[in-house]
């Protein structure tokens, strides 16, 4: 018995299929989702891949905090606006710049049904707010610091 080596199509496939396997697991979970104490029904809701790690849509976050979403389709930019911060950063690649400082973030946003995915990390830098994940609720909390809520867990 000899070992052959697949064919480059082959292994292509086979990481796409593995790929589109775990993203479809993680969208089964979906977590409700909290801005400033009120639930939001974003188009494409936020989700948790199996190593714990939080996706959210930026756009409908970005309205509910204040801020603004800009998006340049030709270059696949996407600026984040909220006050004095503006980050920018393209879909697909792991570097940002924030307030004109070049960024390496964990990882790549991408699109989604249409909606640009970013990191938790990203919410909580270019909106200057705080991301919770309870895993044990299956919750994302997203608080604007300095506004009183009384219903919702202040994360930790």
């Amino acid at each position: 018995m000899t070992y052959t080596i697949p064919r480059a199509r082959t292994v292509l496939l086979t990481c796409a299929l593995a790929g589109f396997a775990a993203l479809w697991l993680a969208l089964a979970q979906r977590p409700e989702l909290r801005v400033n104490g009120r639930v939001v029904n974003p188009r494409v809701a936020p989700f948790v891949t199996a190593d714990d790690h939080l996706y959210l849509p930026v756009r409908g976050i970005a309205r509910r905090v204040g801020g603004e979403v800009v998006l340049d389709p030709s270059k696949r930019e996407v600026i984040l606006l909220r006050g004095r911060t503006v980050v920018r950063f393209r879909i697909g690649d792991r570097y940002a710049n924030l307030n004109g400082r070049a960024i390496e973030l964990s990882r790549a946003p991408f699109v989604l049904h249409g909606r640009t995915m970013v990191d938790a990390a990203i919410i909580s830098r270019a909106f200057a707010v705080h991301v919770a994940y309870e895993k044990a609720k299956n919750r994302v909390d997203i608080l604007t610091p300095g506004l009183n809520f009384q219903s919702v867990a202040k994360p930790r």
